[in-house]
């Protein structure tokens, strides 16, 4: 099994987006992408313009990660995209958007005092689309939950984020349209523990 990785911090332009899945079609690799958060080589329709229906796994698809402002979730809803989230905006509760704030000041090096840098750090924390992560993943249409490394990171809290977030779906949705009448959440397990051990292991990078 082999991987490669597109990020912005390198460019994720349209060019780079098709030349790497050209390179991963001709040798039936896996690719994950985190695009770009500034709009600066293009918006999050360019990118879905430059994949090109080819299957990609998006890293942080909800945004707070990285990637296209303020619109990057709508990758979810491409056929071909394997969407993921990363483990800190899991599940929304009442101080993920202050922690992520925090979070993306220092692991940027970025300054309060100045505007500029605040901005962009607001720009990517958005407690709208963090809290539709949650139904998102709910629904089945983000797939998986990873750990990334450093301030998006926390990979010892992969599989317990998963499945805080499960437990407050329950509370706030009830029973999953499949578990209703059995008295047991079976179908939610089985969706949730999907996101941390098939999904990505199997599906998204090929290791069976």
């Amino acid at each position: 099994a082999i991987g490669l990785k597109l990020h912005e911090d390198w460019g994720t332009t349209p060019a780079a987006i098709d030349s790497c899945l050209q390179f991963a079609d001709q040798y039936d690799i896996a690719v994950a992408i985190h695009t770009d958060t500034l709009n600066e080589a293009g918006f999050v329709a360019d990118s879905i313009s430059a994949i090109g229906g080819r299957t990609i796994h998006t890293y942080h698809s909800e945004g707070a990660g990285g990637g296209h402002a303020p619109d990057i979730i709508t990758v979810c809803s491409e056929p071909n995209v394997l969407p993921s989230s990363t483990n800190p905006t899991r599940p929304y509760t009442i101080n993920t958007v202050d922690e992520h704030l925090d979070m993306l000041m220092v692991c940027h090096h970025l300054d309060k005092a100045i505007p500029e840098d605040v901005a962009f750090a607001e720009s990517r924390i958005r407690g709208e689309t963090i809290a539709a992560e949650d139904i998102l993943h709910d629904i089945g249409a983000i797939s998986m939950v990873s750990s990334d490394s450093q301030a998006m990171g926390r990979v010892g809290e992969v599989i317990i984020r998963t499945f805080q977030t499960a437990d407050k779906m329950k509370r706030q949705r009830g029973s999953l349209p499949e578990d209703d009448g059995t008295g047991a959440d079976n179908f939610r397990v089985r969706r949730y523990l999907a996101k941390v051990t098939i999904n990505p292991a199997a599906i998204a990078h090929g290791i069976a």
